[in-house]
């Protein structure tokens, strides 16, 4: 199953594999584009229908879009090396408050604020 992890957050990644396991988990498939091969379930449950696919990513597509403003500022913050680069010379100019990573940090993050 594919899930995003956001500090103790893991959320999923919209789509048929994700829904699938989520609405019948352990349960075994394949997938095209228009339809469900092949399904096993040892527990015997009916597959999902394609109603119940549907709302299913609807709700992950939700989610996921929630966290948008954590995948942009991830791409845009410097590295961890580049980061502790910039907190080295602040500490040693002594400019923790007003320095060269808090002003870089708090840029990225006014960019893409966190939704309320």
């Amino acid at each position: 199953m594919a899930f995003k992890k956001f500090g103790d957050v893991e959320y999923p990644i919209p789509g048929i594999n994700t829904a699938m396991q989520v609405l019948r988990p352990g349960a075994r498939w394949s997938a095209t584009d228009s339809s469900l091969d092949g399904y096993e379930d040892d527990e015997g449950r009916e597959p999902p229908t394609f109603e119940e696919l549907e709302e299913e990513i609807r709700r992950e597509f939700y989610i996921f879009n929630d966290y948008e403003y954590e995948r942009n500022r991830e791409k845009e913050f410097p590295s961890v090396i580049d980061q502790l680069d910039l907190l080295y010379h602040d500490i040693k100019n002594n400019n923790l408050s007003d320095g060269s990573w808090i002003k870089t940090i708090e840029s990225v993050k006014n960019k893409y604020p966190k939704p309320e």
